[in-house]
């Protein structure tokens, strides 16, 4: 008799798992979405709403044997997980993949491809129609989202903020240096060492023109604004035995194995663990 492995998250790591182990074991991939989400493609999704289709693969094509179980995990511990319905699957090993959270467009905040495919053009169409662009948040994402913006619209106004005084601090020196001769080509103005006092009144993504107040003691105008910063990690769902296995940030503890601390049959992968490394989804798989 196979071993049931119960896979908690069908993100980059957790999917990547679920394939893996398909011929192995008899596996259940627990996730409330309807597809798998190319995350990595999603700002390019935004400037071309065409196109955004191609970033969502339904998940019935995923597994051969294996099950997929389209619900929420209220609680995870060794023995298997409870869903949010009440139902149980108990299982022999339990990989935690359920990675994290991040703030649209990176990331969508519904489990439906349909929903994600409206939001994409109702922001696609208020970004259109924005001459002045205001990204708080000058990491990975806010430069990739100025870029796909100017790629698209190069007539745009786009200014990047950021609190700190170093563009990518940790990066080598020699990247740094690109990205700055890059952005100034792109023509986007990058205001490092400050920040908004308060956020705009119109939520980002909508198209509303306004003025704040920034921590230098300037001004900052602009007609939509996205936030690009903001990670938090998906782990309220750990039950007894593993929400102490983590740290203060909410990561979760594993070994050189990726086993979680203090367990025998509990692993995790991608964002959710402790593992000192950048996440990314080509770590993660």
């Amino acid at each position: 008799m196979n071993a049931i492995v119960a896979v908690i998250g069908g993100g980059y790591g957790g999917a990547t798992v679920a394939k893996a182990l398909d011929a192995e074991a008899d596996v259940v991939l627990v996730e409330p979405k309807d597809a798998f989400v190319h995350t990595a493609g999603s700002l390019r999704a935004l400037v071309r709403p065409d196109w955004a289709g191609s970033i969502f693969f339904p998940y019935d094509r995923l597994l051969t044997r294996g099950r997929v179980v389209r619900e929420r995990a209220a609680s995870v511990d060794a023995g298997g997980v409870t869903l949010a319905s009440g139902r149980r699957i108990d299982a022999d090993y339990v990989v935690l993949a359920t990675g994290s959270a991040y703030p649209y467009p990176a990331k969508f905040d519904t489990d439906s491809t349909e929903e994600a495919l409206g939001l994409l053009r109702d922001t696609h169409d208020e970004l259109a129609r924005a001459e002045r662009v205001l990204i708080s948040g000058a990491g990975p994402v806010g430069l990739e989202l100025a870029g796909e913006i100017k790629a698209v619209w190069p007539e745009k106004r786009v200014t990047i903020v950021d609190p700190a005084p170093e563009l990518l601090p940790g990066f080598a020196p020699g990247l740094r240096e690109d990205l700055h001769r890059q952005l100034d080509a792109l023509g986007v103005e990058l205001r490092l060492g400050t920040a908004p006092v308060t956020e705009p009144p119109a939520g980002p993504g909508r198209a509303e023109a306004f003025t704040v107040a920034t921590t230098d003691g300037g001004k900052i105008g602009a007609d939509i604004w996205f936030r690009a910063h903001g990670v938090r990690v998906h782990g309220g769902f750990l039950g007894a035995g593993l929400a102490e296995a983590t740290t203060p940030a909410g990561h979760v503890r594993v070994d050189e194995l990726l086993r979680v601390d203090g367990q025998e049959r509990v692993y995790a992968v991608g964002d959710i663990t402790d593992v000192a490394e950048a996440k990314m989804a080509g770590y993660a798989m």
